[in-house]
């Protein structure tokens, strides 16, 4: 039942985000709210933990959060729970998409490479992936992720080989415009899985919002599922609830309708 919210999770990138990737005052304050009545507040993501840390302490997380589409659990910069894979497989594949221009990163659990420098790395310090044949056979990773961005022609003729892939990992595609790789059998679903056997939170208890492909299972996984109103259409057809709202609003939205105003009808 909505009354029995114990924990609300959310996506970041086009979920909780603003279009200009920041968290507004408004968020900030309701989230403050859902900690003021007991409930725990996270983020669940694709991203890896350094790139969701200044949003942490924006909000103020009171459980641990889901990284890398669930392959990481992590709590104040410790990680609880790491899922990785081989990296030999996957060379000749990523080094070809790499040396045609898209940015392909690669996170090994402490640090993000990038396999050669593109455009999107004006400005941000990311190391270079030293590479070595040694080490890409002994190396392993626990995300990839692929941007194809001016190259989606290029990246759509790929497509193909990366969905071969998936009896070997775990492959979330975007369309023309890139994808994440995990470890095989990995997703939000069993990130957040993993997340309530560690809180002893039952699934039923959990309020979940998405916008995206790699959300879904996540949101059939959760109590309730909710999409904002920017989700894709996949998303939205498997959600429990479609928010009218878009980006931060619809999220507000959610925990409005099944959190904050359920402890308002019943008192």
């Amino acid at each position: 039942m909505p009354e029995d919210i114990r924990l609300v999770v959310t996506d970041l990138d086009d979920t909780l985000l603003s279009p200009k990737k920041e968290i507004s005052d408004e968020a900030v304050k309701k989230i403050g709210v859902l900690k003021n009545h007991g409930i725990h507040f996270t983020f669940i993501t694709g991203r890896p933990p350094y790139a969701v840390e200044r949003f942490a302490r924006r909000v103020g997380l009171n459980a641990p959060m889901v990284c890398c589409n669930g392959a990481m659990l992590v709590s104040d910069g410790q990680i609880l729970e790491q899922d990785s894979f081989a990296l030999a497989p996957l060379k000749d594949l990523m080094e070809e998409m790499a040396n045609l221009g898209m940015t392909v990163l690669l996170f090994d659990g402490e640090t993000e490479y990038i396999l050669v420098k593109t455009d999107w790395a004006k400005g941000r310090e990311i190391p270079i992936w030293p590479g070595g044949q040694e080490r890409w056979e002994n190396g392993q990773a626990v995300k990839i992720a692929v941007m194809a961005g001016n190259k989606t022609e290029e990246f759509s003729r790929f497509v193909p080989e990366l969905q071969t892939l998936d009896k070997d990992y775990s492959i979330f595609l975007y369309g023309q415009t890139g994808c994440e790789i995990v470890a095989k059998g990995v997703n939000k679903a069993t990130g957040l899985k993993n997340l309530s056997r560690l809180m002893k939170i039952d699934l039923k208890n959990i309020l979940a919002v998405g916008d995206n492909e790699n959300d879904m299972e996540m949101l059939k996984t959760a109590g309730i599922g909710a999409a904002v109103g920017n989700a894709v259409n996949g998303t939205k057809a498997v959600a429990d609830y479609v928010c009218q709202g878009s980006y931060t609003t619809g999220v507000l939205e959610a925990i409005d309708r099944f959190v904050l105003g359920c402890m308002t009808k019943a008192q």
